[in-house]
């Protein structure tokens, strides 16, 4: 796990991303869980994935373009090359959940990061990122299985946790509930196609 600290203004995306709560995807019936665009662990290899070509792909870079600018750069800067998005694939999106008191007691299933071969993407250079923009009162994480053993990586806001993927995680629950707050992330992949690093959701 690599962390990096973006400097972005964290309250213009916070409010942005509220301000397109019509373009949120429910994806829970029975809780408050949102994605704002679409992503392949929740939409799949679908044409309800590939509508983001011509929908909210370009909602996104209409209201975030300062937000993907500076998320290119960083990355290219990290990894040394250039990286680049992708037009045919959903950009970098977000999670949102707004408070619950459910989430003091559900966790996200364990995984692996596999959206490249759902996509057909390839499988080289393979990583995955979050950068935590809003985290409620009692914080916002990430529990992982390094070694055979349970450890919890806590978000702070404005940073980078950049990561393989191919160690067994998942969102972590809520530690305190308080009505009215949000648990928001940008997720992102990357992944070599077609010989260019090009980042995804």
């Amino acid at each position: 796990m690599e962390v990096y600290e973006t400097n972005w203004d964290l309250e213009k995306i916070f409010d942005t991303v509220r301000l397109l709560r019509e373009h949120w995807d429910r994806r829970a019936e029975n809780m408050e869980f949102y994605t704002l665009g679409k992503t392949v662990y929740m939409d799949g290899n679908t044409p309800a994935y590939y509508s983001c070509q011509a929908g909210v792909n370009q909602i996104l870079l209409k209201h975030f373009d300062f937000m993907y600018d500076d998320l290119r750069e960083m990355l290219s800067v990290i990894l040394g090359e250039p990286v680049f998005f992708n037009p045919d694939v959903a950009l970098p999106g977000f999670h949102v959940f707004p408070s619950d008191p459910q989430f003091l007691s559900m966790y996200g299933p364990w995984h692996v990061d596999l959206p490249h071969n759902t996509l057909g993407l390839g499988d080289q250079d393979t990583q995955a990122y979050t950068v935590a923009i809003k985290l409620p009162t009692g914080g916002g994480g990430m529990d992982m299985k390094i070694n055979g053993k349970d450890e919890y990586v806590s978000y702070e806001e404005g940073k980078m946790y950049l990561h393989p993927g191919t160690d067994v995680h998942r969102i972590s629950c809520y530690k305190e509930y308080r009505p009215g707050e949000y648990r928001i992330t940008l997720q992102g992949h990357l992944v070599r196609n077609n010989g260019e690093l090009i980042t995804f959701w």
